[in-house]
């Protein structure tokens, strides 16, 4: 059975963290635009950066508002830390301007295309034995967890930051074969908390390791385009992201 840790203090103090300590850095990596071909030939926009020859790497699925600065800024993060990083562009070049035109384009998406894109963007990052970890919010987190479930010999590790959804079919999670970081808005008014607690009951009923964190904000509180975006959680959340994988990621 998933050995959990079910639920972490949403506070930095209870996590023993110091405040300095999850305080990031200035990105130094700049990355470039690229870009690769589906299965169906069709080009995909992808924003690349760090080194060609990782032994890990990222995959970088956006949240409801795309391809922006900000996710590449995610981009040059995990480059920083050594790893070859890739976001690509599900929505095919179109951008959000606020909430609800960003919603209304993520109800729009063929998940079809969305997957055909997510396994071109995990050809190009494969490599000899490199550690492939998939990291999203949002609607990238629910593609996130798709992707882990269809290719789970791939993927290294999975960090689902709030997503739009989860699967609590306890069959159907049986697939996943590496760890797993859910990190919960706990205000959050899209994804209720019994769908979150059939989600951990179902992990815990896998073989995998797993850690379901819930801190004290609202949807989207990693990202500063949102309403509800807390510069404190955060921190925390990509301090929690940082350790989860230096535990089961080999350097």
């Amino acid at each position: 059975m998933g050995r959990g840790l079910t639920w972490i203090a949403t506070s930095w103090l209870a996590l023993g963290l110091t405040l300095g300590s999850v305080l990031t850095a200035p990105v130094a990596t700049a990355g470039e635009h690229i870009n690769l071909t589906t299965a169906f030939g069709t080009p995909l926009e992808a924003y690349v950066a760090g080194p060609e020859d990782a032994r890990r790497a990222a995959l970088i699925l956006h949240d409801r508002y795309g391809l922006n600065a900000s996710v590449q800024e995610w981009v040059e993060r995990y480059a920083d830390l050594g790893y070859r990083a890739l976001a690509i562009d599900m929505y095919d070049g179109r951008r959000a301007e606020g909430w609800k035109h960003a919603t209304q384009i993520m109800q729009t998406i063929d998940p079809v295309w969305t997957e055909a894109n997510i396994a071109a963007a995990m050809k190009h990052l494969q490599s000899g034995d490199r550690q492939i970890v998939v990291v999203g919010w949002d609607y990238g987190a629910a593609q996130a967890l798709l992707a882990s479930l269809s290719q789970p010999e791939t993927v290294a590790a999975t960090v689902l930051y709030y997503p739009s959804q989860v699967v609590t079919d306890q069959q159907q999670l049986q697939a996943l074969a590496k760890p797993v970081l859910v990190l919960v808005a706990e205000r959050d008014e899209q994804l209720s908390v019994s769908e979150i607690t059939a989600f951990k009951d179902g992990l815990s009923k896998t073989r995998v390791d797993f850690a379901v964190m819930g801190l004290d904000a609202g949807r989207g509180f990693s990202n500063p385009l949102n309403p509800d975006y807390d510069e404190e959680m955060a921190a925390i959340s990509w301090e929690t992201t940082q350790e989860f994988l230096a535990k089961y990621l080999s350097q």
